[in-house]
């Protein structure tokens, strides 16, 4: 026996209604049925949201439209600037936020429109719930359980990816290595709890001396990675200025004598993620071998 709960009747007697009063014609289960399968079956959040905005923008007077949540801005609809605006929050049946829909339309919605819209909204809450958990676990499998930065294998997948948009639309990409220096002296001096937070502050550090486009990892150990896209040749020089100013001036990481060495190279046409990395490691440890004879 098929079971309908009270909110489905009361969902469905509203639709009725509204359609007798206004002559809106609500979305069709057959409808709502080929939509909710057509999003469960995409490959990822951004995908499902483009299924979405190709949707509603096919039914309403949509020319633009960004999903918000968090600190992401995903913009997955851009026709034209819009003249009417619509900021709508997308919120399950547990009363769960699961983000906003930042809306531009071309001219300003009716109530039968808005109707639709609520309709579709709600179509899209389940499908939306699940993918946001698939992005949070995968989010989590890709991160350093100690720093919080990016790990070996999501650092391997992130530059190939990288080096493959640049053949296709260039715009600069260098790689940075980072070692701390003598670290395994703090582990032996002071115990692991020190050696840990040492790791900790310097991947903080790191992540504040970077724009938001540039990606921090930690590779293993006490080495780290920077991928800037886009870059320029100056790039990695600015940041590395940066880096060595504020871990000079990091009142806890003094306290431990922390200091690092730095290697980098910019990508060029023709490069491997192995050469590109290969060669920002021979920087990096002619770097260390300088500076250790120089003491």
């Amino acid at each position: 026996m098929v079971e309908i709960s009270a909110a489905t009747v009361m969902d469905i007697s509203s639709d009725r209604h509204f359609a007798r009063v206004s002559g809106f014609s609500p979305v069709s289960s057959a409808e709502k049925l080929s939509l909710l399968e057509t999003l469960m079956n995409q490959d990822g959040l951004p995908q499902l949201l483009q299924s979405f905005a190709a949707w509603i923008s096919q039914h309403l007077p949509v020319c633009h439209l960004t999903y918000v949540w968090m600190e992401r801005r995903i913009e997955i609809l851009n026709i034209e600037r819009g003249a009417y605006k619509q900021h709508s929050p997308l919120i399950d049946s547990k009363m769960h936020l699961l983000g906003y829909l930042d809306y531009e339309l071309t001219e300003k919605l009716n109530p039968h429109q808005q109707r639709l819209m609520q309709q579709v909204h709600q179509i899209l809450i389940n499908p939306l719930r699940l993918f946001l958990k698939m992005e949070e676990m995968d989010q989590q499998c890709r991160m350093d359980h100690l720093t919080g930065v990016g790990n070996r294998a999501y650092f391997d997948e992130a530059l190939q990816l990288s080096i493959e948009q640049n053949l296709r639309q260039p715009n600069g990409l260098s790689l940075m290595l980072v070692d701390l220096d003598k670290f395994k002296q703090i582990n032996d001096t002071y115990g692991h709890p020190v050696g840990d937070s040492v790791l900790k502050l310097f991947a903080e550090l790191l992540v504040n001396v970077i724009r938001s486009t540039d990606s921090v990892f930690r590779l293993g150990g006490d080495e780290f990675a920077i991928m800037f896209q886009p870059s320029d040749e100056f790039t990695a020089v600015r940041v590395m200025l940066r880096l060595q100013k504020r871990l000079a001036q990091h009142s806890e990481l003094k306290r431990w004598m922390t200091s690092c060495s730095i290697g980098y190279t910019s990508w060029e046409k023709g490069m491997s993620a192995k050469d590109l990395y290969h060669l920002a490691d021979e920087q990096l440890y002619h770097n260390k071998n300088t500076r250790t004879q120089s003491v």
